[in-house]
């Protein structure tokens, strides 16, 4: 009797497995990367590619995060800032694993971040997800003290795979550049491409990946140009720039940014006028830009005080582009719908203490397929 009361107990208390893997798909990264250690059963679907994909598309369906990334510039020590809170609540990304090493710029590409530097040591990923930072094997062949190595992050949605786009730059000019492509996963190494036209001349620098595509800027026959690099095929795409381009010297004038799936170019060379052109490519197999005028509000034009060769901007799944002034520190907002303005300013930020970037996050669980 009492054994017949324990199997009645048991298949009540039972929940069926498709009803399991629901309610799991909509729990935040955090509390599955606990449940993973209580037993194979969870840690095998945490870990299924299928329930993955799942909680991915449950976790855009939810608001998302944007945040700011500081450093501080006498420790080593990275700092996440949420728009709606001051610096004394930020919460810090204690990467202690660096060995010392102040990497100068960094990428964020679908949940991980890219830490790298143009000389002397090996690039690192972060995961912020599972806080592991593993440093990438270096490129003995060519440690030359006269190369200056630049790199790009990107995300491949169909195969889930991170690829790293490295270009080597003599110092020289006279030599060429040449490429090579890493994976992140098991046997990671660096493989040369020969893809890339010999006219084109890549610096990876302020570039952005969109559904696979790496975008930047770069030079073709001395022609400025926009580069595409698919991350799945591994090959390059040079676009044309606008036909009314005045200035395709002044690269630090253009900040490449996503709207709405597409590729945009933030051009600030008018910023003094008190506007700027948003020039949207239509589609990635064409040349069509499309431009739209951002005019700043009297309010703004009264508080620029910092020269905008300075800022860099990235944009918002809401329709804002952000705008950063590397001196100071004040960050706006542009809606591109309402064509509205609004500030914020980080007046609880130390002075030690420097936005580097901006990054919208996701509460996903493909950033730990890599851990």
């Amino acid at each position: 009797m009492e054994n017949k009361k324990r199997k009645s107990d048991s298949r009540k208390s039972s929940i069926p497995m498709q009803i399991m893997c629901d309610i799991f798909s909509w729990l935040p990264v955090d509390s599955l990367m606990r449940f993973k250690c209580l037993s194979k059963f969870y840690n095998s679907l945490v870990s299924d590619p299928s329930f993955v994909d799942i909680h991915h598309s449950h976790s855009i369906s939810r608001p998302h995060k944007t945040k700011f990334l500081a450093r501080s510039e006498d420790e080593n020590f990275f700092y996440t800032i949420d728009q709606k809170v001051d610096h004394e609540e930020a919460t810090v990304l204690r990467i202690e694993e660096l060995d010392g090493i102040k990497y100068p710029r960094f990428d964020y590409v679908n949940g991980l971040f890219f830490l790298w530097s143009t000389k002397e040591h090996p690039p690192a990923i972060y995961n912020p997800t599972t806080r592991i930072v593993k440093h990438l094997p270096c490129l003995n062949s060519i440690d030359d003290e006269f190369t200056m190595y630049y790199y790009s992050f990107g995300f491949e949605p169909d195969e889930k795979k991170y690829k790293i786009l490295m270009s080597s730059v003599p110092l020289n000019m006279n030599s060429p550049t040449r490429q090579w492509v890493l994976t992140l996963g098991p046997g990671e190494s660096w493989r040369e491409i020969e893809s890339a036209p010999c006219s084109l001349f890549l610096l990876l620098v302020g570039g952005v990946c969109i559904e696979g595509v790496i975008y930047f800027v770069g030079t073709d026959h001395d022609n400025r140009c926009i580069v595409a690099f698919n991350v799945r095929t591994e090959n390059f795409r040079i676009i044309s720039l606008w036909n009314d381009v005045i200035d395709v010297s002044a690269k630090n004038f253009y900040n490449l940014i996503e709207v709405e799936g597409k590729l945009a170019v933030v051009d600030r060379s008018r910023w003094n006028e008190g506007e700027m052109d948003l020039r949207i490519l239509q589609s990635y197999g064409t040349e069509e830009w499309v431009n739209q005028t951002i005019e700043f509000s009297e309010e703004l034009c009264d508080s620029l005080t910092t020269d905008f060769t300075g800022c860099f901007c990235s944009s918002t799944p809401d329709g804002e582009i952000v705008f950063i002034a590397l001196e100071q520190n004040w960050i706006v907002f542009y809606d591109l719908k309402k064509k509205s303005w609004r500030e914020i300013k980080m007046t609880e930020l130390a002075e030690n203490v420097e936005i580097i970037g901006i990054y919208t996050h996701i509460d996903s669980l493909l950033s730990c397929i890599y851990s």
